[in-house]
Formats: structure tokens, sequence, C-alpha cells
């Protein structure tokens, strides 16, 4: 028997946090059910907890995937601590657990990107001239992997010659998303949320910084005018589910147990 646990972080204050993973998780048991006969949610903030889940799996056969952007303390620390696990392979209480990484990393992310950009600018007016694609990270000046992953997935998109230019902007480290959508020469503009979920930022934050007025805002620039072009994050689009089981699959080439 094989389980896929999904982890996610949660969050207390808002039951947005945790819904792409309850609606990957669905769309994964509808989709690979001769693959895992068990497929289990669980996180950091919210029930169920992390701490126990791996007792509440049958399957022998563990495949972990966290439902996390980047490489960093939670994917790094708390997830292994949380669920006593001692590298990519980890045997315990007759059971083989399989550690992926995080999404964000993984080389297919560039294609679920491509896709939200895509499913945005469906029937909508599209406007003559250049088109730029602008990834948003959060960004920590702390943890320099947490934009690094943006980067990452932005070259992969740069070397596929779709827009013409692709950059990336930060909330909390530089270069600042307002200074790059306000300095992108380019007549429509695709942003792209590289997050896992809706929240504050992507709905608050992000819009008022920017002065969007919905999925489509056009502004006044110097060459004329300027159509951006505000997608939902990344994480809620529903080809991640096939993320996360490509994830998962590929954690099998790891032969080292712990």
């Amino acid at each position: 028997m094989k389980a896929l646990v999904i982890v996610g972080h949660g969050s207390h204050l808002s039951g947005d946090s945790s819904l792409p993973v309850f609606e990957h998780a669905r769309r994964i048991r509808e989709r690979y059910a001769e693959e895992y006969d068990e497929v289990v949610e669980c996180f950091w903030k919210e029930e169920p907890s992390m701490r126990h889940v791996l007792d509440t799996v049958e399957a022998q056969d563990v495949y972990v995937v966290p439902a996390f952007i980047s490489e960093g303390y939670f994917t790094q620390q708390v997830i292994p601590r949380e669920l006593d696990l001692a590298g990519p392979v980890t045997c315990k209480g007759g059971k083989t657990v399989r550690y992926a990484g995080p999404l964000g990393t993984f080389e297919g992310m560039a294609d679920v990107i491509m896709e939200r950009a895509e499913d945005l600018l469906r029937h909508k007016r599209i406007r003559p001239g250049r088109w730029g694609l602008v990834l948003i990270g959060h960004g920590t000046d702390l943890n320099k992997s947490s934009g690094g992953v943006i980067y990452l997935n932005a070259d992969r998109i740069k070397r596929r010659n779709v827009y013409d230019i692709v950059e990336v902007g930060f909330l909390d480290q530089d270069p600042g998303i307002g200074d790059v959508v306000g300095n992108i020469e380019a007549e429509n503009i695709v942003l792209i949320p590289v997050f896992i979920a809706e929240g504050w930022h992507t709905r608050e934050t992000i819009p008022e910084d920017l002065a969007l007025t919905g999925e489509v805002t056009v502004k006044p620039s110097p060459s004329g005018y300027k159509t951006i072009f505000y997608g939902a994050p990344v994480g809620t689009h529903p080809s991640m589910a096939d993320l996360i089981a490509s994830r998962a699959r590929e954690t099998e080439v790891v032969r080292n147990v712990s």
C-alpha cells in the first residue's frame, strides 16, 4: 500500500490558507486512485496536525510532500522534526517514509506558472505591444532561498522565449514589486504571485501597492498605456495536484534508507 501525505502551513486566522491543500488532495484522490491507497492532508498551524499524521496512515510506503514554495525553516527543520524524519528516506514503525522537496524548486513549477498566465489571459482583450511577465515572491532578507526559487522559475520561463521580458519582484526584499512593474518596458504586463494560497498579501497588499482595480488594470505610461493582468496565486491552480504527485514520484529514485 502507498500513502501520500501533503503538508501545509495552515493558519488560525485564515481558512483560505489550507484550502488549496484540501483541493489538491481531492484531485489526487480522483486522478491517482490506482497509485495511492491513501491521500492525507496535515498542517503546522491547523488540524489535522502533522505531528501524528504518520500514525494515522496504514500504508507501509509513505510519500510526504511539503506544500511550500521554497526551502526554508519549515521544510528543513519543522517538518522533519515533527515527523521524526532522518533524511530523504526514513524507516520507522514498519513504514518507509520518503520526504520530497518543496514544490517551487521542482522543474514542473514553471509549467504551472505558464498555465496560470494562460488562464488569466483567456478571453481578455489584448492590446498590441511588448509582453512582460513578472513573478511576485514574498522574499525575505533572512533566507535567500526564499527569493532564489522565484529567480529559478523566472530563468526557466525566460528560456522558453514566450515573453519579451521576464522579471522578478518581491514584497519584503529588493527589487520591490512596485519598482519592477513601474520600470518594465512593456505595454502588457502579466503578474503572477508565486504563493501557495490566497491571503492578505494577494488580496490586499499587492493590489493596494500597485493600485490595481481587478484582474485587468490600464495605467498611463510615458509611451502610452500599460495593461496589467493580475493572476491568482500559482499554488491554487488545479495543475498543482499533478505537480504534487510528480514531486512524490521523484523520491522513488532515492535508494539510501536512513
